[in-house]
C-alpha cells in the first residue's frame, strides 16, 4: 500500500488526527545555562546534533570549554575537532553505531565545525551579530543560515523552524534565538508558513508506514528520499496549513524514538492509532 491507495477523505482524516494530537508530541528545546551564555556554543551543538544522542551533542560545547578554557573564536579556530570529538564520544557512541560510521561522523562534523568558524572569522561576525535588530521573514533566515559553511539545507531549515517556534511562543526558550533577542530586541521570524519541512530518512520511514508501505532496512528508506518529497510536503500543508513544518516534529520524534527500521515499537508509538503498518501487525 501507499498514499495512492487512499481517498482524499481518508488522507484528510489522518491529517485531522495529527493536527489534534500535535500538542501530545514532546518537544525538546535546546538546553539553557551554558549554551545560552556563549555565542558559539549553540552553533557547535547544532552541527554536532545528528546520529548521536541530542543530549551529548549539546554537552560537547561545554565539555570543550572546560578543556580549552574559552569559546572565543580565535581559540576555537586552533582546535583539532576530530581529536576532541573522538575523546568526548569515546563512551557516548550509540550502541548500534558501527566503527566506520563513527569515523565518518567525526570527519564530517569536525570539518563542518571548522568551516563554520572560518566563515565567521572572515565575516568578522558571530552567530548572534550576523542578525540585525529587525523582523525577518522565515526564508530570509533560512538563506542567511545557508551562507554559513558547515550548515546544510536540513540544519538551516531546522534552525529556522526553532526560531519560528520561539517567535510564536510555541517554545519558551532557545539558546541561539534568546542570545540574539537580548542584543536585538526587534528580532523575530515571520511568515513561517512559507517554510517547508525538512525531509530525511526518519520522515520518509514514518510517512510510508503511516500509509502502509514497508521496507526491510534503512537503505530502503534512504533510496526513496527523492521520490516522496512532494507527497510529504503536500501532506504537511494539509495537516498544518498555518505552519507545515510542525509535521516534522511529529515524524522526527516517532521515527527516532519508536519507528525502528527493522523492529518498530508500535505498542508505544504516538501515532499507532492511524498508522496502517501498526494496524497490520
Amino acid at each position: 500500500m501507499s498514499i495512492k491507495d487512499f481517498s482524499f477523505s481518508e488522507i484528510m482524516a489522518k491529517a485531522e488526527w495529527l493536527r489534534r494530537k500535535w500538542n501530545l508530541v514532546p518537544w525538546q528545546p535546546t538546553p539553557e545555562g551554558f549554551l545560552a551564555e556563549n555565542e558559539f556554543a549553540p552553533l557547535i551543538g547544532t552541527i554536532c546534533d545528528e546520529q548521536i544522542k541530542s543530549d551529548d551533542a549539546w554537552r560537547f560545547p561545554e565539555w570543550l570549554h572546560s578543556k580549552i578554557g574559552t569559546l572565543e573564536l580565535s581559540k576555537l579556530l586552533a582546535v583539532d575537532y576530530g581529536k576532541e570529538l573522538e575523546e568526548f564520544l569515546k563512551d557516548r557512541w550509540p550502541k548500534r553505531m558501527h566503527d566506520n560510521e563513527k569515523q565518518k561522523y567525526i570527519k564530517k562534523i569536525s570539518k563542518a565545525i571548522m568551516n563554520a568558524l572560518n566563515f565567521f572569522y572572515k565575516e568578522k561576525k558571530t552567530p548572534v551579530t550576523m542578525f540585525e535588530n529587525r523582523p525577518y521573514k522565515a526564508l530570509e533566515v533560512y538563506f542567511t543560515l545557508r551562507r554559513i559553511a558547515g550548515i546544510g539545507p536540513k540544519k538551516a531549515n531546522m534552525i529556522t523552524r526553532d526560531f519560528i517556534y520561539r517567535s510564536l511562543g510555541i517554545t519558551k526558550s532557545h539558546a541561539w534565538f534568546d542570545q540574539i533577542k537580548r542584543k536585538s530586541l526587534d528580532f523575530k521570524v515571520e511568515d513561517g508558513n512559507f517554510l517547508d519541512m525538512p525531509i530525511d530518512v526518519h520522515v520518509i520511514k514514518v510517512f510510508n508506514r503511516l500509509f502502509g508501505r514497508k521496507h526491510p532496512n534503512r537503505k530502503g528508506w534512504r533510496s526513496e528520499l527523492p521520490y516522496h518529497v512532494q507527497d510529504i510536503l503536500a501532506f504537511s500543508k494539509l495537516v498544518f496549513p498555518d505552519l507545515p513544518i510542525k509535521l516534522d516534529q511529529v515524524f522526527w520524534t516517532v521515527g527516532r524514538e519508536y519507528c525502528d527500521d527493522e523492529n518498530p515499537d508500535c505498542a508505544r508509538c504516538l501515532i499507532a492509532e492511524i498508522c496502517e503498518s501498526a494496524r497490520s501487525k
